[in-house]
């Protein structure tokens, strides 16, 4: 509750004393006392609404004998006191019960106003870190999403630390590298993942040829694939060497998203600085956020290619001589 004690009610001109019993204007915050309140009928500050606001120096410290707090007409919209829970009229800036200001809705930061609050003191936090040459600030500005979790981790390797783990990595494997652009990494590991997925591509195809010969749609196989038990043999290696890749991922994919970050942003700065060793700030700025960040185009498109693959093999097989239509 507000103290009030020794103040002076403007409607009666008497100091408040403790165990009074006390109201507060909602639009202003200026106190009387209730019997004061009812007889005038309103806010002897009235006439000042919009410009004025009542105050003296905030306590916290309760008033004993203070009113209990006033409830609100069922069906009202209520503004909740953050000190004392008390429901407050919608539209009021003070307590009726302790004096104490209301938060408004429009005063309440936007998520998007949060988030740069938020990155700012993550920027803060490292403010002394130097990521091999790249400031906290240039590294977030080119992370662009996920910046506390990366920057925790890039401090990490700066004193020492060799590797981190990733869970996405290790999950999506080189869609998360494509995501976060990681592209020569993420070709290299696609093009791993391809080479070593053809024993088990070929034995698939195989087997899908096999069910729909035992289900009447084809006569015989189209195409018998070759040392199917060989092939077996290298799918299970391809499997161990495919998950390998993977548990590589979720060790080092941090460790090598920071080497593209610092390598990246020193990068642009050397392109954009003049030889004058001028750097036109928003150009700078723009392009880190433009180069860096995430991406979904390469993962859309590898998942539009892998269904097109699988209808291609649908096609194959239904404009093979050997399908037989189904009859109704």
């Amino acid at each position: 509750m507000q103290n009030y004690i020794s103040e002076k009610c403007p409607v009666c001109g008497k100091e408040f004393c403790r165990g009074d019993d006390i109201v507060v204007c909602p639009d202003c915050g200026t106190p009387h006392h209730r019997e004061c309140y009812k007889q005038l009928g309103h806010c002897a500050n009235e006439e000042k609404h919009g410009s004025f606001e009542w105050s003296e120096s905030f306590s916290t410290g309760n008033m004993s004998g203070a009113a209990e707090p006033q409830s609100v007409p069922a069906g009202t919209e209520a503004a909740i006191c953050p000190y004392c829970g008390t429901k407050n009229p919608a539209g009021g800036r003070y307590c009726v019960n302790c004096g104490a200001p209301l938060v408004k809705t429009e005063e309440r930061p936007s998520a998007e106003s949060f988030a740069q609050e938020r990155q700012k003191a993550f920027e803060n936090l490292f403010a002394n870190e130097n990521f091999d040459g790249v400031t906290p600030k240039e590294a977030a500005l080119y992370v662009k999403t996920g910046i506390e979790y990366f920057l925790v981790r890039f401090a990490m390797f700066i004193k020492g630390r060799k590797f981190d783990t990733n869970f996405s990595a290790f999950i999506f494997s080189y869609f998360y590298l494509f995501y976060r652009k990681m592209y020569a990494a993420g070709a290299a590991i696609l093009a791993a993942t391809l080479i070593l997925s053809v024993p088990d591509m070929l034995i698939n195809i195989q087997a899908v040829q096999e069910y729909y010969v035992e289900m009447g749609l084809l006569s015989q196989v189209i195409w018998e694939v070759p040392h199917q038990d060989t092939l077996a043999i290298y799918a299970i290696v391809a499997s161990v060497l495919i998950w390998a890749m993977r548990m590589a991922l979720f060790l080092f994919t941090n460790r090598f998203y920071y080497q593209k970050v610092v390598s990246s942003v020193k990068g642009i700065k050397a392109k954009l600085t003049d030889s004058e060793g001028m750097i036109n700030e928003a150009e700078y700025i723009n392009t880190l956020h433009r180069q860096g960040g995430t991406s979904m185009v390469l993962p859309i498109i590898i998942i539009a290619v892998s269904f097109a693959a699988s209808f291609a093999l649908a096609a194959w097989i239904v404009t093979s001589p050997f399908f037989i239509m189904p009859t109704v």
